[in-house]
């Protein structure tokens, strides 16, 4: 009887153990990346099927090589509902496409004044790719060339496995500044609002994708600068999410000011691990980054209200 007693007892303190180890891990893990659940995703018919609507997102600023219809016919893959896609556009399926193709086309834009080609042996990596927005659309245009894609939020990964057909090499990634690439590996690495919420380990992340570059390859990254900090207004949801978070202690009149340092964080204490604002200057950028990879250019409000950073591995 008390040889049962205890056996039952030790059982369930390794039941509980077993539990503790568990959750410990859990925790752990989602304290560098981000699990949501990958079940029930739910793909949009191709972009083929919402054209029908004028778009807000114009495309007067950017140079087409084929006409629209030409990308529109040969992009046949499912799009992403409203909650699978971060929430850009709404409702605005054909925003969402056009807006995806707008930066792919920027992007390529980049390349040819830098003399960077694609196709052959070479090789993209779309660093925080959500659902694939733009990566998409390098799937689609640029025959030849291998597609990767990565992102912290485990069921943006999933969804572009199950729905952007067997071509796209996409994995999670976690805020800890690796990736399972081989050095001199992508000739291109572009990151679109991505080092916005970096608030730690950004110079680290920034040498890791010197090191999977090849030499003269291009990296394309999106920042909030002290250029954004001085344009933030109303109509801005970054601007609404800062003032509204009362744990800040903003107001209008601080963004009338010039911004009060070269690195800017503010941060959300209960939010995910992307829910962290970073502003950074220029100065700051041409300063830190520079001794990483060469600072090519910088592209005022060249991604919305954002700035683009384009930056080279030296050869």
């Amino acid at each position: 009887m008390l040889r049962r007693f205890i056996g039952r007892l030790f059982g369930q303190m390794l039941d509980v153990l077993s539990r503790l180890v568990r959750l410990s891990a859990n925790t752990w893990a989602s304290s560098i990346a981000i699990w949501e659940r990958g079940d029930f995703l739910e793909p949009l018919p191709p972009v083929s099927h919402h054209v029908h609507v004028e778009p807000w997102v114009k495309l007067d600023d950017v140079e087409m090589e084929h006409p629209l219809e030409k990308y529109i016919e040969h992009d046949t893959l499912p799009l992403p509902s409203k909650c699978d896609r971060e929430g850009y556009h709404g409702d605005r399926h054909y925003d969402y496409w056009v807006s995806g193709l707008k930066d792919y086309l920027r992007i390529k834009q980049i390349l040819v004044r830098y003399g960077t080609s694609l196709g052959g042996p070479a090789a993209v990596l779309d660093f925080g790719c959500a659902s694939g927005r733009v990566l998409r659309h390098f799937l689609c245009h640029e025959p030849g060339t291998e597609i990767w894609g990565t992102d912290v939020n485990f069921r943006h990964i999933e969804w572009i496995r199950k729905f952007l057909g067997p071509s796209p090499r996409v994995f999670q990634n976690s805020l800890l500044p690796h990736l399972p690439l081989e050095d001199h590996s992508m000739s291109l690495v572009y990151g679109l609002s991505v080092f916005t919420h970096i608030d730690q380990f950004e110079l680290a992340w920034l040498y890791e994708i010197r090191r999977i570059l090849k030499p003269g390859g291009i990296a394309y990254l999106t920042v909030h600068t002290d250029h954004t900090w001085s344009i933030l207004g109303p109509k801005h949801m970054l601007y609404r999410d800062l003032i509204q978070a009362k744990h800040l202690g903003l107001s209008p009149e601080t963004f009338k000011k010039p911004m009060p340092g070269e690195r800017i964080v503010f941060r959300w204490p209960h939010g995910n691990v992307s829910a962290h604002k970073v502003f950074l200057s220029i100065g700051y950028i041409r300063d830190s980054w520079q001794r990483c990879l060469d600072v090519l250019e910088v592209i005022r409000e060249g991604s919305d209200y954002q700035d683009v950073i384009v930056l080279r591995k030296r050869a």
